[in-house]
């Protein structure tokens, strides 16, 4: 019976747990990332500090994603119980919405939000933080939905892909009403010979 070598597989599991490894700390680095460098401001709310990070906005669709840290504004210590209210005003069209930012066990410092702005123009973003500590609140930042263009390039390039369509569907009907007429002439023409 002949011997077998056994393969050493040593190295090519430790470049499989290295790849795997790499691939799940990436998304977390780049939402992270993601945090830190898009416009945080800083709020003193009362006996606080509000770290505001917008996560995601999508101003078009008037919706916004927001991360707020809250820690204490003379230890730095976070706040990890506190009431974090958020309220939106667009003065320009007398619209005002509020909601509740909310925290999770895992990382008892931030805390999410999701707003949706129901309408176009300026809306200022206001943070009111209750805790053990005190009460306090503060405007944060401005975000401007735009007013959606009814007419796009986009739109443009459908109404005429839909007016060529159209007339494709006119030529077909005149071409087949046509023919039919020339063989309804041809045979009225066989049956007069």
């Amino acid at each position: 019976m002949p011997i077998k070598k056994k393969r050493n597989t040593g190295p090519i599991i430790l470049v499989a747990a290295t790849l795997m490894a790499f691939l799940l700390a990436f998304p977390v680095y780049s939402a992270a990332a993601q945090e830190e460098d898009s416009g945080a401001v800083t709020v003193t709310a009362g006996p606080h500090l509000v770290r505001v990070v917008p996560v995601n906005t999508n101003l078009a669709a008037g919706f916004i994603q927001l991360a707020l840290y809250v820690t204490d504004a003379n230890t730095g210590e976070i706040v990890p119980h506190a009431t974090v209210i958020v309220k939106a005003d667009n003065e320009g069209e007398n619209y005002e919405g509020w909601a509740y930012a909310l925290n999770s066990p895992a990382d008892p410092g931030k805390y999410d939000l999701r707003l949706n702005l129901g309408s176009t123009g300026d809306w200022v973003i206001n943070v009111d933080v209750t805790s053990p500590l005190g009460q306090g609140g503060g405007s944060a930042m401005t975000f401007t939905v735009p007013s959606v263009n009814r007419y796009t390039q986009g739109s443009l390039v459908f109404f005429g892909v839909f007016a060529v369509m159209m007339l494709g569907v006119a030529y077909l009907f005149w071409s087949v009403k046509r023919q039919n007429r020339r063989r309804r002439e041809a045979a009225q023409s066989v049956s007069q010979e």
